[in-house]
């Protein structure tokens, strides 16, 4: 057995140009999703909160219903957990299913989990209405999910040290900045409400350019060992 197909695929050698486009289109990707956040805070035409809370919330702060453009950030967030959902748990049975579980396939599967249970969250508006609604305190729940979180940055520890992990500690940094505000302070002040959200929004686009970051390195790693086998 050779050290390359000795080591774990994403900890393999890759490609320096394969890592400068990626790792550019990645940088991209989050410092776009800052400045959508940050334009929708800052533009003038629209109430900000009202582009960043859920659709039904929105329709509570303003007192009557609806815009079109009302919930938009909040919208778009929920479409990237599920796209980070989907890429996690395929990835991961697709390694398993194909008897090549491991930790890499492990994470992913947990990644895509708990992006579906937080999508659902936010979608269904579980920890804001429906759960407190049943008597579960709201600062419990989001201290529940951060714990989730650090679960899971447990089992990737191995994984968050600069560069592959940046992006990873850039989603925690910013979940972890949103959840304090909303802990610390709780108010349903435009202000307040676009810098909690934004920071929720970065978060999630940098949750999810890292798994989809683990995910194409795993197949791609996958891809040419098989090359290589069928060539030898």
């Amino acid at each position: 057995m050779t050290m390359a197909a000795a080591l774990p695929l994403p900890c393999r050698a890759r490609p320096a140009a394969g890592r400068d486009w990626t790792t550019l289109l990645s940088s991209a990707a989050v410092s776009g999703a800052a400045a959508l956040a940050a334009a929708a805070a800052l533009q003038p035409w629209v109430e900000p909160r009202l582009l960043f809370m859920d659709v039904i919330a929105a329709a509570q702060a303003a007192g009557y219903c609806c815009k079109v453009y009302w919930g938009f950030l909040s919208n778009l967030g929920v479409v990237v957990w599920c796209l980070t959902a989907a890429v996690g748990l395929f990835s991961g049975l697709t390694l398993w299913a194909t008897g090549r579980a491991s930790r890499t396939a492990v994470a992913l599967g947990l990644a895509g989990a708990l992006s579906l249970v937080i999508a659902l969250d936010d979608l269904l508006m579980l920890h804001e209405s429906v759960l407190p609604g049943f008597g579960m305190s709201q600062t419990v729940l989001l201290l529940f999910y951060a714990t989730l979180g650090g679960g899971y940055a447990l089992v990737q520890w191995r994984t968050l040290l600069p560069p592959e992990g940046a992006f990873l500690l850039l989603a925690f940094a910013f979940f972890g900045l949103s959840l304090g505000t909303d802990v610390l302070v709780h108010s349903i002040d435009t202000r307040v409400v676009a810098v909690e959200d934004g920071l929720k929004f970065v978060g999630i686009v940098s949750w999810a350019v890292f798994h989809f970051r683990l995910a194409g390195r795993t197949f791609s790693a996958l891809l040419n060992r098989t090359r290589r086998s069928d060539a030898g």
